[in-house]
């Protein structure tokens, strides 16, 4: 039912521009956002997941799990991918949903929403990034479109993106992240075009910003370092790396061990690990890069639920989490 669903959707694709929400006081100008703590301790605690925009009956209990387990952690930064929005999906944005979570766990979450495809008023899919620190400035850039799925014969081209969004955190200045979702099943010369726009917007927008500024770039990238088939998918993760990014999960872990193509479900695997995704091949696809960091102090894939059955299942995606020391 759920591929049908996706078939349904996706084969009447518009694009939709971007857009942000913001949380803000009555006045409608001063974000209630406060991360005091942030600059006390020193680190910032960030958390990448792909929510499965089709799984719409379990998104409520998968949303409270996630929010409870940022409020716990807590969690400065999420990025969201597959967040939704229409009729067909019974919100108005599943990243808002979210941030309500949120301000009754007693943390108020900034919130900008980037909107990639869909069907006006019926389903709108998006990324999007909630900030304990206040939002100083977001922007986003189109990526080209991709052939991600196959319908009556006809190859459909779905269209994604990159956000950034520069957070201010009293004490340390600013930083700037990015969030993105890379196509899935599509062809490697796809693939390339997406990092040929990806990259050089990110350089393009850290042009405007010190050397020294801190750069992370987070998201569901569908490249698996091992995976051969259809086509080697190393060199796209490569390309990342040798753009001066550095694989914050992988820093201290030997790469070959991460996941390997063949093996058993691991703690290190984001994909094929959940109980929403029973069957698929275990590979690890979610990624936060760090570049210009002080440090990681902490990284680990949380809600692998196959592997560690006491974690919640919360997406057809594990999450990734990290910490980073600030200046």
């Amino acid at each position: 039912m759920r591929n049908i669903f996706f078939i349904f959707i996706l084969s009447c694709i518009v694009i939709f521009n971007c857009a942000g929400q913001t949380l803000e006081n009555g006045s409608g100008s001063v974000p209630l956002v406060q991360c005091g703590d942030v600059t006390s301790r020193k680190h910032l605690n960030i958390l990448s997941i792909n929510l499965l925009f089709s799984e719409v009956e379990t998104r409520n209990q998968r949303l409270d799990a996630i929010a409870e387990f940022a409020a716990k952690t807590p969690v400065d930064v999420i990025l969201l991918q597959e967040v939704v929005d229409g009729a067909l999906v019974h919100t108005t944005n599943s990243a808002l949903d979210l941030q309500e979570k949120l301000r009754a766990q007693t943390h108020n979450y900034d919130l900008h929403t980037a909107f990639e495809v869909g069907l006006s008023g019926l389903l709108v899919v998006a990324n999007a990034v909630l900030s304990r620190c206040e939002i100083d400035y977001e922007i986003s850039k189109r990526l080209p479109h991709a052939s991600e799925l196959e319908f009556l014969g006809h190859d459909i081209k779905l269209r994604r993106n990159v956000m950034m969004t520069r957070i201010n955190i009293p004490g340390s200045g600013k930083l700037n992240i990015y969030n993105t979702h890379l196509c899935a099943k599509c062809a490697a010369h796809e693939l390339n075009a997406q990092l040929d726009v990806l990259l050089p917007f990110i350089d393009e927008i850290e042009g405007l910003f010190p050397q020294g500024n801190p750069v992370i770039l987070g998201g569901d990238f569908n490249i698996d370092h091992f995976r051969i088939a259809p086509f080697e998918e190393r060199p796209f993760y490569e390309r990342i790396i040798n753009a001066g990014f550095t694989d914050a999960y992988a820093q201290d872990r030997p790469l070959e061990d991460l996941c390997a193509e063949g093996g058993q479900p691991d703690i290190h695997c984001t994909v094929g690990v959940s109980t929403l995704d029973v069957g698929a091949a275990a590979r690890r696809i979610d990624y936060i890069f760090v570049k210009k960091v002080k440090g990681v102090l902490e990284s680990r894939v949380v809600f692998n639920t196959l592997v560690d059955p006491n974690q919640p299942t919360v997406s057809d995606h594990a999450g990734v989490f990290v910490s980073i020391a600030l200046p």
